[in-house]
């Protein structure tokens, strides 16, 4: 079995971290294991896309995904999910979006208009499989103080829909040993997004 995940957002919503947690839950379950950072100069407010393989060696011999070929794209960002569509196509991808937008200072500077959730669930519909929308950053912001564990909770989602092919406790222990400050709350952020990714699944 190969799987592949296209994770993206900006600089500054713990793209990388969140990248790091599911390579490490699919090593701990035996996969082989490859992923790329394409952030380059990117910094806080920058566009982070990253990637994460896994299977066998075999299957996974290159870091990065091909054009059409992403199984599952994760958006902390909505916008961002529109640019990601390069990797995905009809037959094979589900999108998961962040029900979330960071509206650059020179859109809002200059009043220029930024794409909606429904104007931009309609430029990914010719690239998707399933798309699925959720408010994680809010929850975050709600339930644990900070925003940014919507990426945590949106993982935590797509495990408990069925989308990620890896275990919850392989999850659980990668999230403590990759975010070890801030444990707590991102296992608990896990176990928020597990339960909306169940209630979602049970009404499909």
């Amino acid at each position: 079995m190969k799987f592949d995940v296209m994770l993206t957002g900006v600089g500054g919503e713990g793209v990388l971290t969140t990248q790091v947690m599911i390579a490490r839950a699919a090593n701990i379950e035996g996969h082989y294991v490859r992923g790329v950072q394409l952030h380059g100069l990117a910094q806080r407010g920058g566009v982070i896309p990253t990637f994460v393989r896994f299977g066998s060696e075999k299957e996974v011999s290159s870091p990065g995904i091909m054009q059409a070929n992403a199984d599952l794209i994760l958006a902390f960002e909505a916008l961002e999910a529109v640019r990601a569509t390069y990797y995905a196509r009809k037959e094979k991808t589900t999108f998961v979006i962040n029900d979330y937008s960071l509206v650059p200072i020179y859109a809002s500077l200059f009043n220029i208009p930024y794409l909606t959730m429904s104007e931009i669930i309609k430029r990914i519909k010719p690239f998707a499989k399933r798309i699925h929308v959720f408010k994680a950053s809010h929850l975050g912001r709600e339930k644990l103080g900070n925003a940014i564990f919507g990426n945590t909770i949106l993982v935590g989602v797509v495990t408990g829909i069925g989308l990620l092919p890896l275990k919850e406790d392989s999850l659980r222990e990668a999230i403590r040993v990759t975010a070890p400050r801030e444990m707590e709350n991102n296992v608990k952020a896990f176990e928020l997004g597990l339960q909306l990714g169940r209630e979602k699944r049970s009404t499909r």
